[in-house]
């Protein structure tokens, strides 16, 4: 192994390495959200989906240095499957209602709700309406996880785990 890879600094220098800016104030403004969020939903073509939150000055990773938002639609009487993550999901229902199945326990839901998803957990989620969208945000803890090299997940439930490291999805297999 080449020493390339390794320095040797003060602690003083360490420091000030170690240091980050303090992030600018950010807004995501909703007239702009939601037509983003259905143009995502007229190119899927199929499924829930949506878009993320992120702040310009963390170069596209999350809402803050320890937290993703996303914003996600469901068509009527749609429902995703199940999947799991090791990062924590917290579902504030902004419109519609439905229900999330979550290790089995039925969780309903309406619009000002909140519904958490720990680490790990099988989830899914269905919307009952017939008429009308659903609408979920969804804050996770994905930066945070994913700086500690513990970001796993599986989708659907009963395939292998991935495992994200470095930008790439590793599995036993590819490792």
């Amino acid at each position: 192994m080449s020493n390339d890879r390794t320095e040797i600094m003060s602690v003083q220098e360490f420091r000030s390495k170690t240091m980050k800016p303090q992030l600018r104030p950010a807004s995501w403004k909703w007239e702009e959200v939601y037509p983003k969020m259905m143009e995502s939903l007229d190119e899927s073509g199929a499924g829930s989906t949506g878009v993320s939150l992120v702040h310009k000055d963390l170069e596209g990773a999350g809402v803050s240095p320890s937290m993703n938002v996303i914003v996600q639609v469901f068509k009527p009487g749609e429902k995703d499957h199940a999947h799991r993550h090791s990062n924590v999901a917290l579902f504030l229902v902004f419109e519609g209602e439905g229900y999330s199945m979550i290790d089995g326990e039925k969780i309903e839901w309406k619009k000002g709700d909140l519904v958490l998803a720990p680490a790990w957990s099988d989830h899914a989620h269905c919307n009952t309406s017939e008429t009308e969208n659903a609408i979920l945000v969804t804050f996770q803890d994905v930066p945070q996880v994913s700086n500690l090299g513990a970001w796993f997940f599986e989708e659907p439930v009963g395939t292998k785990p991935l495992h994200v490291v470095g930008g790439e999805f590793k599995t036993e297999l590819n490792e």
